[in-house]
């Protein structure tokens, strides 16, 4: 069994995303990102809580994300969990978590986010793969109710 330091969310974006450049001249973005979890309390009341999570992510996916990401847009996000910890300006030690994101999918409706890409105006500097050609289709012959034999209850169960 593979350990793995993995999460994957679905919500929607809290604030408009800060992006910066890091001293080594690549890009970051940062956002926050809201997820609600809802439950019936003992009187039977729908209860919703929502839950705030930092997401940052580099590379390529700065551009794309800087583009059309708005306050609300609703993302499935995947990624790992980074922790980090340090002593404020008043002797605290704190700690914070974050998500560094490796995958996201628009889920919510395209107008609502103010426009997100398609296929076709992604504007990605990598190559769009071209459709390939539909493989024949392979005929297998169908086999009669009579050549297959009547199972039992008992040869019907899986184990």
């Amino acid at each position: 069994m593979q350990v793995r330091n993995s999460v994957t969310l679905i919500g929607n974006v809290g604030q408009l995303p800060t992006v910066k450049t890091l001293p080594s001249g690549s890009r970051l973005i940062e956002f926050s990102f809201a997820t609600n979890d809802s439950y019936r309390n003992k009187e039977g009341d729908k209860v919703t809580r929502t839950e705030w999570h930092r997401v940052k992510a580099y590379g390529k996916v700065v551009d794309v994300l800087e583009r059309y990401l708005r306050k609300g847009t609703a993302l499935a996000i995947s990624g790992t969990i980074r922790y980090g910890k340090w002593t404020d300006q008043h002797g605290q030690n704190r700690t914070s978590t974050d998500i560094i994101l490796s995958e996201f999918t628009f889920t919510g409706n395209r107008n609502e986010a103010g426009g997100y890409p398609t296929a076709d105006e992604a504007e990605v500097n990598e190559p769009v793969p071209q459709a390939a050609e539909p493989a024949p289709k392979k005929t297998r012959k169908r086999r009669t109710k009579a050549a297959t034999p009547a199972l039992t209850p008992a040869e019907d169960l899986p184990f």
